[in-house]
């Protein structure tokens, strides 16, 4: 069953996320299981939902690929996490995503749009 992540994860500034991100190489190497990732930041710190396609698929992700990570570039504080069944996936324009200034696409899809 898909599920949606919740994630706070306070203090945590955007420079941190983008090497958090950069590390991961999700465009050259996407997340098995992944399907879509929205990330925010408020004054509090971090703020993400991602779209699973399995509960199983990101405790994956986490204990293999974020954790370490988190360890590798020191960040301090582990986020909070919340899982709960994904009741529906609505997108009206995906194409919106190019036009608002999305600065990561998965590489499929950024080879298919150019």
């Amino acid at each position: 069953m898909a599920v949606a992540m919740l994630m706070h994860w306070p203090g945590v500034t955007s420079d941190q996320y983008d090497a958090v991100m950069a590390s991961l190489e999700l465009d050259a190497n996407p997340a098995a299981g992944g399907v879509l990732h929205v990330a925010a930041f408020t004054e509090d710190g971090l703020e993400v939902c991602e779209v699973w396609q399995t509960e199983l698929a990101f405790h994956s992700y986490l204990e293999h690929r974020l954790l370490p990570v988190m360890g590798t570039l020191e960040i301090s504080g582990l986020p909070q996490i919340t899982l709960v069944p994904l009741h529906n996936l609505y997108a009206a324009d995906p194409d919106v995503i190019d036009r608002i200034g999305a600065v990561s696409l998965p590489g499929a899809v950024a080879t298919w749009a150019t």
